[in-house]
């Protein structure tokens, strides 16, 4: 497969203003949650107690870890930086990009599910808000995927 800018939208004047407005979300919507990811994730690999989040070993129990390092690493690299890689592909109007906004989407939605499964209590409405910003990830790339290969068609 090889990598190709939008230029061709250029022909187009309403798909090229619809599918920069689709990046220009895509990119947003990564950079938040790469940012918050890294940042949280970050925290955790510093204190694997999660004392810096306010948070004890103890919400571990009943899971398969006994500190928050192995979860911090996780959400530090894929929660956090995959979705700035996806914004830079985005940004450099790779071919791609559609892709890893799909990618990024269904790993966050991944992640949330695991953590639904091995937690429950009153943090889970906040994973009601990622599990919607991941399905309306995926929703933007599948979006921006059809209109590219609407160009390609026509």
């Amino acid at each position: 497969m090889t990598l190709t800018s939008d230029s061709s939208f250029a022909t187009n004047p309403g798909r090229l203003s619809r599918v920069r407005g689709i990046a220009r979300l895509a990119v947003v919507l990564e950079i938040f949650l790469g940012l918050g990811a890294l940042g949280g994730g970050g925290l955790f690999i510093l204190a694997p107690d999660g004392h810096l989040l306010g948070m004890t070993t103890r919400m571990l129990a009943g899971t398969p870890f006994h500190s928050f390092l192995v979860p911090g690493i996780i959400l530090f690299a894929f929660i956090g930086v995959t979705p700035l890689l996806a914004a830079a592909i985005t940004v450099r109007r790779q071919a791609i990009a559609p892709l890893a906004a799909v990618a990024v989407g269904l790993t966050l939605i991944g992640w949330i599910s695991v953590e639904m499964v091995l937690f429950a209590g009153i943090s889970s409405l906040l994973w009601v808000f990622y599990l919607l910003l991941g399905t309306c990830m995926v929703a933007i790339g599948v979006t921006w995927r059809r209109s590219s290969s609407e160009k390609a068609a026509g």
